[in-house]
Order: C-alpha cells, then sequence, then structure tokens
C-alpha cells in the first residue's frame, strides 16, 4: 500500500498547483509543486518495481502517463505558460487517481471516490502549508491564493466527513460488512474524529488568521493539521481497501 499512498500524494499535489490561479502564486511555488510530485511518483515507482510486479503493462503505462504529464507541468512552470501547467497538473490528477485505482485491483467506484478524496485532502494540506511559507519570501504575492487553496481544504474535508460517516453507514446498512464495527471500530473512530473533525477545526483557525494576514500563525495551524490529515487518510486508503466503503 505504501506506493499507492504515494501515488495519491503526487496526484494530491499536482491538484494543490491548480487551485490557485496560476499568475496570483509564484512560479518558483509551481515549480516546487512539480518536483515534489515527480519525487513521489518515482519514490512509488521504485516500491512497485520491488514487488516483482514488473509485467503489469497497465500499471507500468499509467506510471509512465503521470511521469510525463508531471514533467509537463514542470516544462509549463519553467516557460511561463502558466494555464497550460494547470492542464497538465489536472490530468496528472486524473492519471495518478486511476493509477492508484488499479494498484488496489479494484475497479469499485467507492475504491475510486476513496482514492480521489485521499489525494486532494493530502496533496492540498501539504501545498497549503508549503504555500504559508511561500509568503517569507513573496511578500508581493496576495492573499488571494491562500485563501483559495485554504477554502479549497475546508470544502473537501467537509465532503469527505459526509461521505466516510453518513455514505459508508447508509452503504454498510444496504450491504452489511461482516463484523465492521467488531474488527474496524476502533480505526473508524480515529479516521472521522482525528483525520476529519479536529483537522477542520484547525483549517477554520487558519482561515481567521489568513483573514488577519498572520500567514506565519496560518502555516503553524496547518503544520498540526496536516499531520493529522495525512494519519486520517492513511487509515481511509487502508479501511477503503479492507472494506471497499468509500471512506
Amino acid at each position: 500500500m505504501p506506493e499507492t499512498f504515494l501515488i495519491l500524494l503526487s496526484a494530491g499535489v499536482m491538484f494543490a498547483a491548480a487551485v490557485p490561479r496560476p499568475l496570483d502564486v509564484t512560479l518558483r511555488w509551481l515549480r516546487l509543486a512539480g518536483m515534489i510530485a515527480l519525487s513521489l511518483t518515482a519514490l512509488s515507482l521504485f516500491l512497485w518495481l520491488r514487488r516483482g510486479e514488473i509485467g503489469s503493462a497497465n500499471q507500468g503505462a499509467l506510471y509512465l502517463a503521470v511521469a510525463v504529464l508531471i514533467l509537463g507541468q514542470l516544462a509549463m512552470t519553467q516557460t511561463a505558460r502558466a494555464n497550460a501547467q494547470r492542464v497538465f497538473a489536472l490530468l496528472a490528477t486524473v492519471a495518478g487517481v486511476a493509477l492508484a485505482v488499479r494498484l488496489l485491483s479494484s475497479a469499485s467506484w467507492k475504491i475510486a471516490l476513496s482514492c480521489a478524496g485521499v489525494a486532494v485532502m493530502c496533496g492540498v494540506a501539504l501545498m497549503d502549508m508549503l504555500l504559508g511559507h511561500a509568503y517569507l519570501t513573496a511578500s508581493k504575492m496576495t492573499m488571494r491564493p491562500f485563501h483559495r487553496l485554504n477554502d479549497t481544504l475546508g470544502i473537501t474535508a467537509v465532503i469527505r466527513l459526509i461521505v466516510a460517516t453518513a455514505g459508508v453507514l447508509w452503504l454498510n446498512s444496504r450491504s452489511p460488512v461482516p463484523m465492521l464495527w467488531g474488527v474496524y471500530g476502533l480505526y473508524m473512530i480515529t479516521r472521522w474524529l482525528v483525520g476529519l473533525a479536529v483537522p477542520l477545526v484547525f483549517v477554520y483557525m487558519a482561515r481567521d488568521c489568513i483573514a488577519r494576514r498572520s500567514t506565519q500563525s496560518a502555516t503553524g495551524i496547518l503544520y498540526v493539521a496536516g499531520v493529522l490529515i495525512f494519519i486520517g487518510e492513511i487509515l481511509a486508503l487502508n479501511l477503503a481497501r479492507e472494506t471497499g466503503l468509500p471512506f
């Protein structure tokens, strides 16, 4: 599963690079997103190759597609073609999520939905925090991209909370997973509280700091939120794989 989480994180970083208006952020931050995504993809590929599944042509082709699209995003960023890099970033996101679903050997829409959620939550949380750091050296950058990225994180967390609680309980009532609460109850509660409910409070606190132009305080709060989100999303990915529900 580590290679699956890494490729989802890579896809999420690319999604985060496409959220702000390209002209609102620095090219340095966009390049950083591409470099992080490419490094995560390379590490995921290394772990996948160690599994001895080199013969899986579909997965290999998707790895190549993700890498090419990320390189395209970097190339467009380097040549200051901001809108084009946005297109490449979104395509890399879609390819990354598709690859993660293939790595989990599933064709279920529930697994795909969970993978997309993991990617967006983790990628946006990471790049939101790094955008806060960017204000230390980019004093002329407006607060608009920080607001937009942080609001995206908050909205995604709310949607994830609804799907992972009400959605999961409803789907389980229609097609019960044997011993769901007995086997996975503690993980589910941890995922809901630590991975979603508590980070939502921190994201709201960060939003207030951004409104006051206190970027350093917002960055510190987002660091804590990011750690909790990563814990929750790793649990969600494991729960989704084991139960087939969109945690």
